[in-house]
C-alpha cells in the first residue's frame, strides 16, 4: 500500500533540505535561504539539512554556511558519511576498513576499525589520494568476504580545472574486479532518505509516514526522483543544478516546483 501524500505544504511534518544548489551555490546565498531557515525554526518544524558530499564533515559544512551568514548547526546536517555511520552503529561489534579522507574519519568515531578482517569496506572520495595499492587493498578485503559500502557513486564532478573523475569510477572498478555489488548510501539511494527520515522521527518522537516528509532540492535526479522512490514529497527549486530540458527529458515530475526557496517561503507564510 502506498502512503497518501499530503495535499498542502502546511501539512508537511518533516523537512529535508538540500544545501549546495538550494540554499547556496558555492559561495553565494540563494534568495530566501535565511528566511526559510528562520521559518523552520519559528514554526518549530523538524528538519535536516542534507548534503551528498563525501569530502566534508558536518562541522566543515556548518562553518562554510556560517561564512555565508547561515546559522546551521552540525547536528542539523545529514550527509552520506553520517548516514553510513548511523547504519554501522546499528550493528553490534561491526569492524570496518575506511578509505575516506582523514577529516571524514571524524564521522566514524567509536566504530571499530580493522585492516585485516573487516565486515565492511567503506569507500569515499579520496581524490588524488587514491592509488593502485589502496584500490587493490580494498579489492582484497572484499574478496576476503567484506561487504562494500560506497558513500556515493558519482562518475565525475566539477573542480577548479574542469571535470574530474569522482569516486564512482573507483567503486565501479571494485565491483567489476570482485563481481560484488556495492551498497550505495548517498543520494539518490532509498536507504539514504529512509535514514534521514528515521533521524527526524527519533528526534520528534513521532511515527510519521514517509509521505509526511518533504525533500527540497535542485537536482531532479538525486533529489526529486530519489525522494519519490522513498515515498517522500518532492519540492523542486529552479536553482543550482536545475535544467529545464533535463527535467522534461527524464519525465521527472515533482509534487511542487518553485523558482527559489524565497518563493517557497512566501507560499508558506
Amino acid at each position: 500500500m502506498i502512503d497518501q501524500k499530503v495535499k498542502r505544504l502546511d501539512e508537511i511534518k518533516g523537512w529535508l533540505v538540500d544545501l549546495d544548489g538550494t540554499l547556496y551555490i558555492g559561495d553565494t546565498l540563494v534568495p530566501g535561504a535565511t528566511d526559510f531557515i528562520r521559518w523552520l525554526r519559528e514554526e518549530r518544524k523538524h528538519y535536516r539539512f542534507v548534503s551528498n558530499t563525501s569530502t566534508l564533515t558536518r562541522k566543515q559544512i556548518s562553518e562554510h554556511a556560517a561564512k555565508l551568514g547561515l546559522d546551521i548547526k552540525p547536528e542539523e546536517i545529514f550527509t552520506a558519511a553520517s548516514a553510513v555511520a548511523q547504519l554501522l552503529r546499528s550493528f553490534d561489534g561491526v569492524m570496518c576498513y575506511f578509505q575516506v579522507t582523514e577529516n571524514i574519519l571524524e564521522e566514524f568515531q567509536g566504530i571499530e576499525m580493522s585492516e585485516t578482517n573487516p565486515d565492511y569496506v567503506v569507500v569515499g572520495d579520496l581524490g588524488k589520494g587514491m592509488n593502485y595499492d589502496l584500490l587493490n587493498k580494498a579489492f582484497q578485503l572484499v574478496m576476503g568476504g567484506a561487504e562494500l559500502i560506497a558513500l556515493q557513486k558519482r562518475r565525475y564532478s566539477r573542480g577548479a580545472n574542469g571535470l574530474q573523475i569522482d569516486a564512482g569510477a573507483f567503486v565501479d572498478a571494485l565491483e567489476y574486479a570482485s563481481g560484488k555489488q556495492a551498497k550505495i548510501i548517498g543520494k539518490p539511494s532509498r536507504q539514504f532518505f529512509n535514514l534521514a527520515v528515521h533521524d527526524i522521527r527519533v528526534e520528534a518522537g513521532e511515527r510519521w509516514l514517509s509521505a509526511d516528509f518533504a525533500f527540497v532540492g535542485d537536482d531532479v535526479e538525486a533529489d526529486i526522483r530519489g525522494a519519490a522512490d522513498a515515498g517522500l514529497i518532492g519540492i523542486l527549486v529552479k536553482t543550482g543544478k536545475y535544467n529545464d530540458s533535463y527535467s522534461e527529458h527524464h519525465g521527472i515530475v515533482p509534487d511542487w516546483t518553485f523558482e527559489t526557496v524565497k518563493e517557497l517561503v512566501e507560499s508558506l507564510t
